[in-house]
């Protein structure tokens, strides 16, 4: 689901930052552009999280959180047609308005970019909850078996390949025409096969993973898949050369990070080669079988091996088509559906795999891409689509329409938002003084009088993920202990606490959330605190460089896969792939480094939850809230399960739709 920037380019002492982060972070607060491109490839990126459609929208706004629209039903011809013009009506947006997997307080995936996940609206991570939507008014339950269904995204995906891709958007798409070894349930979260037939065996040194796939699978052109084939996806994943977005997921596989930290251009051939040989020596292939070597135990890896990252790209149809692989002709898939059509900015339009092992329900899903939130949302009202993400503006007319009342469906997001402090910076380099902005404001007020949509939080991992833990309450509103904290700060601190700026991407809504925080800290804390609205390009660059990350700024971090490493590792390790915030403690990195290792599920839950409250009690970040998805589903689509990730809605084999009687 993501996101997560990563930040610079070129050999790196640490892996890359995830751009879902940025964008999700940013985008999904609404903070910064969704994806915060800049913070992503090798210059700078992430996903915005904030495309889905409730929080994220709320958040970000309407363009960003589009993502989650998506509609699901039958369409005839002439409404596709209306769907398109209203589409090419409606501006081609920038793509910092758009959000996935990580959010920069501008998906991560810190969604992120996500997101946040504003943009592809199906949302399909795993979570213990679903949203099916209402089965009355629609006709009956029983499948069409010639049911289509049209959905709806943000705008053009940048790539969709599977290993350089890290938005929501670009990702729902490869989840469609491809299939990872693994998978993760729509309903529980865990991890189950998909390609592979099994759970893998794992050394008892937990340091080697093995796969076996199942018998007779075939991409969508009747070609038989083999071992190499996803040996090739995991090849282009870490190769240096395809500059992928999430190659820092690979880094666990030895000699990838190795690989992945030279430069193609720059570096001796000669060592190039070499690390490339040492690299694919660790991923070996016999008959159906992918062994993995790691670079230490790594309980996570088969979390890994459930997203994106690995797809089998196919190396003969990569070399046909160059750098337009991706265009329909070449981009052949594993998965349920084939894209059979992609007009650019315009539509896309997947037909049922005859080759996957599943059927899927559906015989053809539609995507338009729409821009604007108004657009989309009276697409839905005329039933050219089936599904939207809605928007904390749009309550009111949805609150006063009985039928559109019936249609609303809630569940879960996933994201997880927060304010942002640099660590390394006075006056938040004193831990009090974090603390005391950490308790002085109200996050039931927030989410009430500002937010509308959404959960408050007081830690940083969101409900229904590992790692949720509902007692951890210290930073939860105290404005006594606030002002008791801040006391104990520092003089130096004390001092600077005059000059402290909140730095946001400038915009009507940013102003509005950013105001109600000022109100807040003056009257909690009686500290005055500066609003300093930057363009979004300008507050992408900021937070991507420590040497010029704000004061203090929003965030948010969406998941990429169901496991707490990569919450608490990735983001606010000293080690992190896409912190920002400057956090470093001996005590905290002893556990998430060890939990990260930890063969026994329960202690490695332990480390973990010992890690997350250090990370509260420290407030290395003033928690807010969880995202929640609020959307509209017409009566006639079934299985649709709103799930904690957001790159995937609902295995794509469940989804389908009625007949209207």
């Amino acid at each position: 689901m993501v996101r997560r920037p990563r930040v610079g380019g070129g050999r790196r002492a640490r892996p890359r930052r995830k751009a879902r982060d940025l964008r999700r972070d940013g985008a999904a607060l609404g903070l910064g552009p969704p994806r915060a491109a800049a913070l992503s490839r090798a210059p700078g990126r992430r996903r915005p999280a904030g495309a889905r459609g409730s929080s994220a929208t709320a958040l970000l706004g309407p363009a960003l959180v589009e993502r989650i629209s998506l509609d699901v039903r039958p369409m005839n011809p002439s409404r596709v047609a209306s769907v398109l013009t209203m589409a090419q009506n409606s501006r081609k947006p920038k793509r910092e308005e758009r959000g996935r997997r990580i959010l920069t307080a501008s998906r991560s995936r810190i969604l992120p970019l996500l997101t946040l996940l504003t943009l592809l609206g199906l949302v399909v991570s795993a979570c213990t909850q679903q949203g099916g939507g209402p089965s009355t008014g629609g006709g009956t339950d029983q499948a069409d078996p010639n049911g289509e269904l049209t959905t709806r995204v943000g705008g053009e995906p940048d790539t969709i390949d599977p290993q350089k891709e890290s938005f929501v958007d670009e990702i729902g798409v490869t989840m469609r025409v491809f299939e990872a070894l693994m998978t993760a349930d729509v309903k529980t979260g865990k991890v189950i096969p998909a390609a592979a037939k099994d759970q893998p065996k794992i050394s008892a040194d937990g340091k080697t993973y093995t796969y076996t796939l199942r018998d007779g699978l075939k991409y969508s052109d009747g070609k038989a898949i083999t071992a190499n084939d996803f040996k090739y996806g995991w090849q282009r994943l870490c190769d240096p050369a395809t500059a992928g977005e999430y190659a820092f997921t690979g880094y666990i596989v030895a000699g990838c990070e190795a690989w992945n930290s030279m430069d193609p251009k720059k570096d001796d051939p000669a060592k190039l080669a070499s690390a490339k040989t040492d690299f694919l020596s660790n991923i070996t292939v016999s008959g159906n079988d992918i062994t993995f070597k790691l670079t230490d135990p790594a309980p996570y890896f088969n979390a890994i091996a459930s997203i994106w990252v690995g797809a089998p790209a196919r190396e003969d149809t990569v070399t046909k088509g160059g750098d337009k692989w991706t265009e329909p002709a070449t981009f052949i898939g594993n998965g349920p559906f084939v894209l059979s059509e992609w007009k650019h900015n315009e539509k896309m339009v997947f037909t049922r795999n005859p080759n996957y092992r599943t059927p899927t329900k559906l015989a053809k899903w539609t995507v338009v891409m729409i821009t604007e939130g108004a657009v989309a949302f009276a697409a839905y009202r005329n039933n050219e689509i089936d599904l939207y993400g809605v928007a904390a503006e749009d309550l009111r007319t949805i609150d006063g329409d009985a039928d559109l009342k019936k249609q609303v469906v809630d569940g879960p997001d996933g994201c997880s938002y927060y304010v942002g402090f640099n660590n390394r910076k006075a006056p938040f380099n004193d831990k009090n003084v974090r603390v005391a902005f950490a308790k002085s404001f109200d996050r039931d007020a927030y989410i009430n009088d500002v937010q509308k949509i959404g959960k408050p939080s007081t830690s940083f991992i969101s409900p229904g993920l590992p790692g949720y833990d509902a007692g951890d309450t210290f930073q939860k509103f105290d404005p006594a202990a606030a002002k008791a904290a801040l006391a104990q700060a520092a003089p130096a601190a004390t001092a600077a606490l005059a000059d402290v700026k909140i730095t946001y991407s400038a915009n009507a809504r940013n102003k509005t959330r950013l105001e109600w925080f000022q109100q807040q800290w003056k009257t909690n804390l009686n500290a005055n605190i500066t609003l300093d609205p930057v363009d979004s390009t300008t507050f992408t660059q900021l937070v991507k460089k420590p040497e010029t990350l704000p004061l203090m700024f929003l965030l948010g971090w969406c998941p990429d896969y169901y496991d707490q490493q990569d919450w608490l590792t990735t983001v606010f390790s000293s080690k992190a792939s896409s912190g920002r915030v400057g956090y470093t403690s001996k005590q905290f990195d002893d556990l998430v480094f060890a939990a990260d290792k930890e063969g026994d599920s329960k202690k490695r839950d332990d480390m973990y939850q010992q890690a997350s409250r250090l990370l509260s009690q420290d407030a290395a970040a003033a928690f807010i809230y969880y995202g929640a998805t609020k959307i509209l589903q017409k009566p006639w689509v079934k299985n649709y399960y709103i799930t904690a990730l957001g790159f995937e809605i609902a295995r794509f084999t469940d989804v389908y739709v009625t007949k209207k009687t």
